[in-house]
């Protein structure tokens, strides 16, 4: 098996020139490997993205759009907020185009709009194609420290980061149909990019109420970052990693991940809390400190609403030494197949059924599964 593919490598841009003036629609025939034009600047992904089983991974386009924008800001900023507003499922196989426009540049705070596109190779009108994802991401200075308090920490942190190593690298999809399949086909799970392990908390659970459910996950990048883009790479991991299974945090407690027939990001809002020296991942050589507690960061996950197909998902990120340093909110399509006496709609599989079907079976995972396409049937 291949290793996964960095941090590094799958946040990969390659900067393009809109050689038309700016309020003139560009074609395929003008991008160019060249300089930006007026206030926009255009990339290009040339790094893999991350795909669970169909679509590419929604942290993907959060991490990879505030990398883009960090790429237009001076490094005195950094990013403590970005909200993004997924629009339609991005495909595996195409490049990511990124466009990325001031919309304030002040002494301390800036802010940059992204919007992403997946034109087609032979697009005539490559930036004025469909816009799949939009983002919003907020820059700003480091200031004195001044008032400062959090919420504590869970109890139970220190455990959570206890043996790291010997935690089970988190499945693409945390359903438990899904893990029993890839269990009896033999299927590893893997990770790219980012190595994240899920803490089991099960147990646990079982005697919370619903609105204390969680899901546990630690995370750190996969390979070093050059040392000018360690801090702006830092930040970038915490955005990509914080939409991991985090809509199974509503789907769990009712016990009904099995019955989804359609899910997804809606929208995603990560503020930071802490200044970038608290952020950073340490550069460390293979197989070193890879136990250490300390270089692992905590994504603590709770579903507060499910409602009208949706559902909405508060999660926190943790250092070690139980520092806050970040809190997101997630509002996610959840539908889900639910017999409550009346007349139950069977023509769309649920996912545990998805994985019953014959080509699923014989390996024709990319085609059937039901995450298909899934913003599309809105």
């Amino acid at each position: 098996m291949a290793p996964p593919a960095t941090f590094v490598e799958s946040m990969a841009l390659q900067e393009v020139m809109i050689s038309s003036p700016p309020d003139i629609k560009p074609t395929s025939s003008n991008i160019n490997d060249a300089a930006p034009t007026g206030g926009r600047r255009v990339f290009k992904s040339t790094g893999p993205a991350f795909v669970p089983i169909y679509g590419v991974y929604g942290g993907h386009l959060l991490g990879q759009s505030a990398y883009a924008a960090y790429k237009t800001v001076d490094k005195s900023f950094y990013c403590h907020s970005i909200t993004g507003h997924f629009l339609v499922g991005g495909k595996p196989k195409i490049p990511f185009i990124y466009t990325v426009e001031t919309l304030r540049q002040g002494k301390t705070y800036c802010t940059r709009n992204v919007q992403v596109r997946q034109p087609s190779p032979t697009d005539p009108r490559p930036l004025d194609s469909e816009v799949i994802f939009i983002a919003t991401v907020s820059f700003k200075t480091v200031e004195p420290r001044g008032l400062e308090s959090q919420v504590p920490p869970p109890k139970e942190l220190k455990q959570w980061v206890s043996n790291p190593r010997g935690r089970e690298i988190a499945p693409a999809v945390d359903v438990p149909s899904w893990i029993e399949f890839t269990k009896r086909k033999g299927m590893r799970s893997f990770y790219t990019a980012v190595d994240l392990r899920k803490v089991d908390v099960e147990e646990e659970n079982r005697s919370r109420p619903l609105h204390e459910y969680r899901k546990v996950q630690i995370y750190k990048p996969v390979g070093s970052f050059p040392s000018e883009e360690q801090s702006c790479l830092s930040i970038c991991t915490h955005i990509y990693a914080s939409d991991r299974n985090g809509m199974f945090a509503v789907t769990g407690p009712h016990n009904a991940s099995d019955n989804i027939i359609h899910t997804g990001s809606l929208s995603h809002t990560l503020i930071f809390h802490a200044n970038p020296d608290k952020l950073l991942f340490s550069n460390t050589n293979e197989g070193e400190e890879e136990d250490n507690p300390s270089s692992w960061t905590i994504l603590e996950q709770l579903g507060d609403s499910a409602s009208e197909g949706r559902g909405l998902i508060r999660s926190r990120i943790w250092s070690a030494d139980g520092t806050l340093l970040a809190s997101v909110m997630q509002d996610a399509l959840i539908r889900v197949r639910v017999d409550n006496g009346e007349k139950v709609d069977r023509r769309k599989p649920t996912f545990s059924e998805s994985l019953k079907n014959p080509l699923v079976n014989e390996g024709g995972l990319k085609e059937v599964l039901v995450y298909k396409d899934e913003i599309d049937v809105l």
